[in-house]
């Protein structure tokens, strides 16, 4: 019987930790707690402005700390901080940051049919401002955090947790970190943020996407100057005239076409999957089907697509006199660019100076930064793609580039491999619950996800 024993000891020992330690698990436990945490959370109203993300931090800070894990909270301004916490490993391998924001954007109240800061659970589903985007998680991390402590996990990587503040209006938490506490996460090799997701189309699930670059934000006011006077006798040469003749000028302009590597590749890697035959062949060579000018009408005919291959520019807000019979001597518009890898600010303002063409309009930068990338093919994404084929066999992880922007460029900057994926199983109906109305995640998708980044936990290390 001893020799029996020892035996069977030798062969649990030889399987992989995520084989055998994930028989152990009540996944509807740990679902029901991340839950439980995820509705915590919502209730705690993080609006930005103002924030209060510290409050946020306090709460997961004492859930943590009941489980015996390390950490500290680091104020970045009056009410707002972010949250730090480790989980040692051996230290034979660099760390991975779990990286969530706990601010939110505001929420039109009588527009929703449930109270934005509820967290009610009806129907399947946890709604709230901040469900998706992304308390829900933050609510995830921490939990796997509690979990690989709670089973003594032998880890070669310490884990950190970062919920961070300011996401959703500027990066005030991610900036500090890196500018005020890099000691605490100098050593990382990779991050795992929000970004992509587990994509669902007409029904059915596409793809996984992982997002390893994205656009960079570059927010313009644009103000004209003229002769002010009674709106009786109409100026030619107003100030208003003459910034909708330059955003006139802007509006048709079509910058130029340009596809990313990772466009490209994620293309290419849905195109044996699409029925259409004319996107089957485009998809495989995309820069190719570009050049043709029957081909680019059609493909660019998607909004999605065609953000993807240019930079965009975005008229979102004009001002200009307060009354109604008065021209204004100064009339302003607000303008989002978001600008490819590649790009800069500074050459990518010299070409709209020319489109604009009037030297005498103000540009003032509002927010500039340079889009970042990393390396599509790390260990992070061997081990996305090998539970992904566990969980769902046949469907592609697909390298992407968000058209929008995150705190990952941030720790990009400081030498940190930052890629953006959620394993939410989310069509565009629920993606554009995130920062609309009603917004929500339901309970499968909680607890997917937090399986499967278990898994990715346990696969790197």
């Amino acid at each position: 019987m001893r020799l029996w024993s020892f035996l069977f000891a030798i062969i649990l020992l030889s399987y992989p930790a995520s084989i055998s330690t994930r028989e152990e698990i009540d996944w509807s436990h740990e679902r029901d707690q991340t839950l439980l945490l995820l509705q915590q959370l919502i209730r705690i109203n993080t609006t930005n402005p103002p924030g209060n993300e510290r409050a946020a931090a306090l709460h997961l800070q004492k859930l943590l700390e009941s489980d015996g894990i390390e950490t500290r909270i680091l104020d970045v301004a009056p009410g707002r901080a972010n949250l730090y916490a480790r989980l040692k490993g051996d230290g034979s391998r660099r760390p991975i940051i779990l990286l969530s924001h706990t601010d939110v954007v505001a929420a039109d109240e009588p527009a929703w049919t449930v109270a934005p800061f509820s967290g009610e659970l009806r129907d399947g589903y946890v709604y709230g401002r901040g469900a998706t985007d992304m308390k829900a998680t933050a609510a995830v991390h921490a939990t796997l955090l509690r979990m690989l402590k709670r089973q003594a996990v032998p880890l070669k990587r310490d884990v950190i947790l970062l919920a961070v503040a300011d996401e959703e209006a500027g990066g005030l938490g991610a900036e500090a970190m890196v500018r005020d506490h890099l000691d605490l996460i100098r050593d990382a090799e990779f991050l795992l943020n929000e970004g992509d997701v587990a994509y669902i189309k007409d029904g059915k699930l596409q793809q996984f996407g992982v997002d390893v670059m994205e656009k960079a934000a570059l927010w313009l006011r644009i103000t004209a100057k003229g002769p002010a006077g009674h709106a009786s006798i109409p100026l030619p040469d107003s100030s208003v005239n003459r910034l909708l003749a330059a955003l006139e000028r802007l509006k048709e302009w079509q910058p130029p076409i340009q596809v990313p590597t990772a466009v490209s590749i994620g293309y290419r890697a849905l195109s044996p999957r699409e029925s259409d035959p004319f996107l089957r062949a485009a998809y495989s060579d995309l820069e190719k089907a570009l050049q043709d000018p029957a081909s680019r009408d059609k493909l660019l005919s998607d909004q999605t697509l065609n953000a993807q291959v240019r930079n965009t520019v975005t008229i979102t807000g004009l001002q200009g006199s307060d009354k109604v019979n008065v021209i204004p001597n100064k009339a302003w518009a607000q303008v989002d660019v978001r600008l490819l890898p590649g790009e800069t600010p500074e050459g990518f303002l010299a070409t709209m100076r020319k489109v604009l063409a009037d030297p005498t309009l103000d540009i003032e930068v509002l927010e500039g930064s340079t889009p970042t990338g990393s390396n599509p093919d790390t260990e992070l994404m061997q081990a996305i793609r090998r539970v992904a084929a566990r969980h769902d066999p046949g469907i592609p992880v697909i390298p992407t580039m968000l058209t929008s922007s995150t705190d990952s460029p941030t720790f990009r900057r400081v030498g940190i491999t930052a890629y953006g994926f959620e394993p939410f199983k989310l069509d565009d109906g629920e993606l554009g619950r995130a920062h609309g109305n009603d917004e929500r995640v339901s309970v499968e998708n909680i607890g997917f996800a937090l399986r499967f980044l278990y898994e990715v936990l346990l696969e790197m290390n």
